[in-house]
């Protein structure tokens, strides 16, 4: 697994996001560091009127969600080999994550403490969500023979 970290040392990257609610704030350091996240709110709201309930009510709507399956190393590879067939959109850094619109994407990869694979989903509503959760989940099974 690629460390969000080492990546937003490599780009350059001003943040960075774990699945597990992480941030972090390169211009700081490339750590998690909740003072710091509060240093940049506070000095969001410091800088305009509104209540920090209506500076996240402007933000766009994303839905998401994750499963896991039982997977060997040698099914993660057919999974893989069967989804980079995909027309949309595909990043390979870890797994494989395919950009269905621009709200929406779902990601695939082989977890690096157990014998699973996890799947994560994401869109802008939660029907869309719903539906391409459903959908990959069932082309995964398939295609790991499940």
């Amino acid at each position: 697994m690629l460390e969000v970290s080492r990546k937003m040392v490599q780009e350059k990257a001003l943040i960075g996001f774990e699945e597990n609610g992480g941030f972090m704030y390169g211009k700081h350091n490339q750590v998690r560091d909740g003072s710091m996240t509060m240093a940049l709110m506070l000095d969001l709201l410091s800088k305009t009127d509104k209540a920090l309930s209506e500076e996240m009510s402007s933000l766009p709507k994303s839905f998401t969600t994750k499963g896991k399956i039982d997977c060997s190393k040698d099914s993660f590879k057919k999974i893989l080999q069967g989804l980079k067939s995909e027309l949309h959109k595909k990043d390979l850094t870890d797994g494989i994550k395919i950009f269905l619109d621009k709200s929406s994407w779902v990601m695939v990869r082989l977890s690096g403490t157990e014998p699973i694979a996890r799947i994560y989903a994401e869109s802008g509503t939660e029907d869309n969500l719903d539906e391409i959760f459903d959908k990959y989940m069932s082309k995964i099974k398939r295609i790991a023979g499940r």
